[in-house]
């Protein structure tokens, strides 16, 4: 809540609220003046009652606080990080410190107020700024300026130039989650160097772990996001297009049409992949469910049309571990086809390569259609089930499905539309990228069938997780 309302609120003359407080502290107005927020807080809370601090703190909030923001954060993983460390620098930071982002860029960080939640989580405020020095010359010679213009200094006047290289300052709210290892940065006009710069000292001051993964998103990731949301899809971009030519594609459409059986996206859904999911997401800040439209890019940079409280980006946060944790179980149908399919073809005359990777793509469609209840899922979600079928039959192609260790499977209660093409797929997976022995297709099948038919699916994690519980694969 504190962090929710402005020190400059507290500041204040005349505020009848800080005052009283502070008279039942025995406390004086310079402690506030004289102290950051938490430390003045911290001061006042330890010389009165509980009740009465908490009381103080709602009553500024009704009158002075934020009550939401719309969502703009640039998330980042940074490994995990110590949560005693990183606060214990954060309380012994009273002056500036130079920043580096690794490179040769120096900025000057002071931290304005800290809040620790549930011995996990870390809110921070700081107030950066790059000095003149920082600027940096392209191989041209010229320099950037705060609009990304390339500018000449030569040739500037002065009233120009001091535009260009006086110091800029910047306010950025931090949110660390320090078990999980990610950190979700307010998307200010800090520059993207200065947010590594941030990045790294936050990974200095809480002895971050080596671990420190990518953020990438890939297509079948953005809709797993958008499913743990419950979303109804409202837009797509593309991009990665095997064609060099094109470079991005749009579609927007009304929550309540199927974009993604749609003539006019199937292009892009065939020759490129989703880099944004738009999605509509019925959030609750206690006053009632409300719509609010979710962006969620593939550099995991998010956005809400609509204000939301801070409990939207925990959850936020969840379904990005929940991402994490089994990625390697939706990596995309479409990738995985392209591990073998150049060897595949490799002697034949007639380059079949369009053909086969459509036909297969369509055999794990059919799956959908055939297995999962359309009322379950948003139609756009798609090719995250065909993922998911595609790596967990990877999986269990590599297990002696006839051992007792496995469950028994009785038959098939049916076969799947597109039988050839799925079988292809498996044999050649195992040939071409697992160097293995090809599985036996209808054994296969039948413990595939099991899995999907194991309970009722409202999500690709439910499937996951069957598999990994009743055949011990890995998490």
């Amino acid at each position: 809540m504190r962090s929710r309302i402005n020190v400059d609120h507290f500041r204040t003359d005349d505020n009848s609220l800080v005052e009283s407080i502070l008279e039942k502290a025995s406390l004086e107005r310079d402690v506030i003046l004289e102290n950051r927020k938490s430390d003045f807080l911290s001061k006042i809370k330890s010389n009165v009652e509980t009740e009465e601090y908490q009381s103080f703190l709602s009553q500024m909030f009704e009158e002075h606080g934020e009550k939401g923001d719309r969502v703009n954060l640039q998330f980042y993983r940074t490994g995990e990080l110590s949560f005693e460390s990183l606060v214990g620098k954060l309380a012994d930071e009273v002056e500036q410190e130079t920043m580096t982002d690794g490179g040769d860029s120096r900025y000057s960080s002071l931290i304005t107020d800290y809040e620790t939640h549930d011995g996990q989580v870390v809110d921070i405020q700081f107030r950066l700024s790059d000095e003149p020095s920082d600027l940096e010359l392209t191989e041209d010679g010229y320099v950037e300026d705060v609009d990304g213009d390339r500018v000449d200094i030569s040739e500037l006047g002065l009233e120009d130039y001091e535009k260009v290289v006086k110091t800029n300052k910047y306010s950025v709210e931090v949110r660390a989650y320090t078990d999980a290892g990610l950190i979700a940065v307010s998307n200010s006009k800090a520059s993207t160097t200065l947010q590594k710069a941030l990045r790294q000292s936050l990974r200095k001051w809480g002895d971050a772990d080596a671990g420190n993964e990518g953020f990438l998103l890939k297509e079948t990731e953005l809709l797993l996001m958008q499913n743990l949301m419950d979303g109804d899809n409202s837009g797509l971009d593309f991009g990665g297009f095997l064609d060099k030519n094109l470079k991005t594609a749009k579609y927007r459409g009304d929550r309540n049409e199927t974009l993604s059986r749609s003539p006019v996206l199937s292009p892009a859904r065939e020759q490129g992949t989703i880099t944004q999911a738009r999605f509509y997401h019925m959030y609750d800040d206690g006053t009632g469910p409300r719509p609010v439209q979710v962006r969620v890019y593939h550099d995991g940079h998010i956005s809400s049309s609509k204000p939301t409280k801070p409990d939207f980006v925990d959850t936020v946060t969840e379904h990005f571990l929940t991402v994490f944790k089994y990625r390697d179980y939706i990596q995309p149908l479409d990738e995985l086809i392209s591990e073998f399919i150049d060897d595949r073809f490799r002697d034949e005359l007639y380059s079949g390569e369009d053909s086969y990777r459509s036909n297969k793509m369509q055999a794990f469609g059919s799956l959908v259609d055939q297995y999962i209840n359309s009322n379950s899922f948003d139609e756009s979600e798609r090719p995250v089930f065909e993922a998911t079928f595609a790596n967990i039959g990877i999986e269990l192609s590599q297990l002696d499905l006839t051992s007792d260790e496995y469950p028994e499977v009785e038959e098939a209660s049916d076969r799947p539309e597109k039988e050839t093409d799925l079988k292809e797929f498996f044999e050649n997976y195992s040939d071409y990228v697992l160097k293995s022995t090809q599985p036996d297709f209808d054994n296969l099948w039948m413990h595939l069938e099991y899995v999907i038919n194991r309970q009722s699916h409202d999500s690709p994690i439910d499937i996951i997780e069957t598999a990994i519980e009743e055949y011990a694969l890995r998490e």
